[in-house]
């Protein structure tokens, strides 16, 4: 059995179920989706698919550190984001200590998967914690974005995975902390580098060493084409160029506009002009058509 986990409020909804439809198409072995509904509409909708389970707000709540978790990230009415990626640490840790889960796939929203996920699993195999880079930073060249991001992370359920997590989760509570004024400058993301200070390298796994990913970040350095990415690993794999299969996109900041039948990448070009790769608008294209068919599926 494979556990990915998942959050939003009814904000994220529609790119939470086009994650979900993805996992339907590719996962070819048993699965289980674990969401953590932020609120009613999003409990209503995942409560009833298949291969789901849905934890509500209150669950969380009783946790250690939440109230003050809850107190330092907090969040405009209508906007729930830095209370929302502050909560990543918080349910992961509760899936594998509480629930008793062997090991969790976290996900953001906005990853959309092109090919069986498992395959990110079998790169891990027996490390603890598997990590993305943002492929275009160097190592602690700029420790306030991280040189990893946080859209996927995967934990297993072993000392050195535990002590990642509790870690990850504590910190990221408390920001009264030596660590929060160098690494807690873009939410919860930096402080993934602390991880091999922790438990060292050896119990970590870059997975970009194995498994094809991208993102608007690292866009301008990519190339998308029948359906492999290639990219320049000079800061990850030390090669100048890489090809692999595509596995996953996240579709950081994507905002959809189905009245107009359009779309943006992100706010106000923060990415630049990435889109006149012939196949990263193509990845955009069909991403749009995916969370247009959830929102007709699921009568959103």
């Amino acid at each position: 059995m494979l556990h990915f986990s998942a959050i939003s409020d009814k904000n994220y909804l529609m790119f939470g179920l086009t994650l979900y439809e993805s996992l339907c198409e590719h996962c070819t072995e048993p699965f289980t989706l674990h969401y953590l509904a932020l609120d009613d509409e999003v409990e209503k909708v995942f409560g009833n698919l298949p291969n789901v389970i849905v934890y509500d707000l209150e669950t969380i709540e009783k946790q250690p550190l939440f109230d003050l978790l809850k107190a330092n990230n907090p969040s405009k009415p209508g906007d729930l984001s830095p209370f929302h990626w502050a909560m990543a640490s918080f349910f992961t840790y509760y899936l594998l200590n509480d629930i008793g889960l062997p090991y969790c796939l976290y996900c953001d929203t906005d990853i959309f998967f092109y090919r069986n996920p498992a395959e990110i699993f079998r790169s891990v195999d027996d490390y603890s914690v598997g990590l993305v880079t943002h492929k275009h930073i160097p190592k602690n060249d700029n420790v306030s974005v991280g040189y990893f991001n946080v859209g996927v992370i995967y934990f297993r359920n072993d000392q050195d995975g535990m002590a990642c997590l509790k870690f990850w989760r504590n910190v990221v509570a408390d920001k009264n902390t030596p660590f929060f004024q160098v690494y807690g400058k873009c939410g919860d993301q930096a402080y993934l580098q602390i991880f091999e200070y922790i438990v060292g390298q050896g119990s970590i796994k870059t997975l970009d060493l194995d498994i094809g990913h991208g993102a608007p970040w690292n866009f301008s350095h990519c190339e998308i084409i029948d359906g492999n990415i290639t990219w320049n690993g000079k800061f990850v794999t030390g090669e100048e160029v890489v090809v692999q299969p595509l596995v996953f996109n996240h579709f950081s900041h994507f905002r959809t506009d189905f009245e107009n039948n359009s779309y943006k990448i992100d706010f106000d070009g923060e990415w630049g002009n990435i889109l006149p790769n012939p196949g990263i608008t193509e990845t955009y294209d069909n991403y749009f058509a995916a969370c247009k068919a959830a929102k007709e599926k699921y009568a959103l």
